[in-house]
């Protein structure tokens, strides 16, 4: 047996203790000392020039967003025109010169030079894509918007040291937009639905402020379910895991009816001030003689005024009006006032419960309406 007493292991438990008393100055504050510089409330205060847009009030320098939309709705069409625009500083979606469409919003734009970086379409149909777009537009050949198809190496961005790399890449050409071509191709092994996804997305974010540029991320809409998505927000058919959607500054979904050439964009979020809940556009074009290949592209502005986007704008200005009526009350009470006062409007129809339902949600969501009260039982009004 061991001759130490409980005073002798007691005496050297305390003699290997290390304090701060003990360690030098550096050691103490640890190895980010020196790193992590803290801003103060000085910084804070500090006169600083207002926020920059790339695209007026919806587009802002840096950022990170995503595009996203199901197939076929032209949404990385509709991005690569909003490109050429910012490269040649010219106004975004302006009014169609022969007046046959009833003209929408037009964005000013600020000039800054474009990468698009293409992991999804090959050298082939991006060369035809900016080809057609670039002669839409009348853009010179040496117009500061360039492109590279499925390079080599090929972006992790799950992997920091590789996003550094793009990081510097980006700030040694003076590219004020990034766009990248798709997410689901540039998370490496990381799994789209799992948590996982917020480490990628905090790495476009740091990419976004080291190179002071507004990323575009393009991503696809989550597959609809038919009756069991009615009423859900526009929002949550963004596909994959929730930190996806909460890393953004801009979300902006592409819709398009089956073989239209008008599409509307539709804000889903906006970090700040949401300036425009839709904006409508219609894609025009010319083939090659004999082909079809596109020989030039563009497009223009379209007022926004889809049966869908008119219906729940009656919705929920309906909403409203009964939270006035009512006051704080719950959702049951506010569907109910709706669908029975909609109903009895000549040739009127109540609309669905999950549409309401769902409606008071994207409200509540756009800070156009507040929810109280318990988890049993939640209170509702407009503002």
């Amino acid at each position: 047996m061991s001759d130490l007493t409980d005073a002798d292991i007691k005496a050297m438990l305390e003699s290997s203790v290390v304090t701060p008393d003990d360690m030098r100055e550096e050691e103490q504050a640890g190895e980010l000392q020196g790193k992590w510089i803290p801003r103060t409330l000085a910084d804070a205060y500090a006169p600083r020039p207002p926020r920059e847009f790339l695209v007026d009030g919806l587009l802002p320098l840096p950022s990170l967003s995503i595009l996203f939309g199901g197939p076929g709705s032209l949404k990385s069409m509709v991005l690569c025109d909003m490109a050429m625009c910012i490269a040649a500083g010219h106004a975004w979606l302006d009014v169609m010169p022969d007046g046959n469409e009833r003209p929408g919003v037009t964005l000013r734009t600020k000039q800054a030079n474009v990468l698009w970086i293409d992991f999804d379409n090959g050298p082939l149909s991006s060369d035809e894509r900016f080809e057609a777009l670039g002669r839409g537009h009348s853009m010179p050949p040496d117009a500061p918007i360039h492109y590279v198809s499925m390079p080599d190496p090929w972006l992790d961005a799950s992997d920091r040291s590789l996003v550094a790399s793009l990081s510097l890449y980006v700030q040694h050409a003076k590219y004020g937009l990034v766009i990248i071509d798709n997410l689901g191709l540039v998370s490496g092994d990381t799994e789209e639905n799992g948590g996982d996804m917020a480490k990628v997305m905090g790495s476009l974010r740091w990419l976004a402020e080291t190179a002071r540029a507004a990323v575009i991320v393009i991503h696809h809409q989550r597959k609809s379910n038919g009756s069991s998505d009615a009423g859900i927000s526009k929002g949550e058919t963004l596909r994959g895991h929730s930190s996806i959607n909460a890393a953004l500054d801009l979300a902006l979904l592409v819709d398009r009816k089956e073989g239209a050439d008008d599409i509307t964009i539709i804000p889903t979020k906006v970090r700040g001030y949401r300036q425009y809940d839709s904006i409508g556009a219609v894609f025009t074009y010319e083939h090659k003689p004999d082909t079809k290949e596109l020989h030039s592209a563009r497009f223009y502005s379209k007022v926004s005024e889809s049966s869908e986007e008119s219906i729940n704008a009656a919705i929920k200005a309906n909403l409203k009006a009964a939270s006035k009526e009512l006051g704080p009350c719950s959702g049951k009470e506010l569907v109910d006032w709706v669908r029975d006062y909609m109903a009895a409007l000549p040739g009127g129809r109540a609309p669905g419960l999950n549409k309401a339902r769902g409606l008071i949600k994207t409200m509540v969501d756009d800070g156009e309406m507040l929810e109280s009260g318990s988890r049993k039982e939640r209170l509702y009004k407009a503002i």
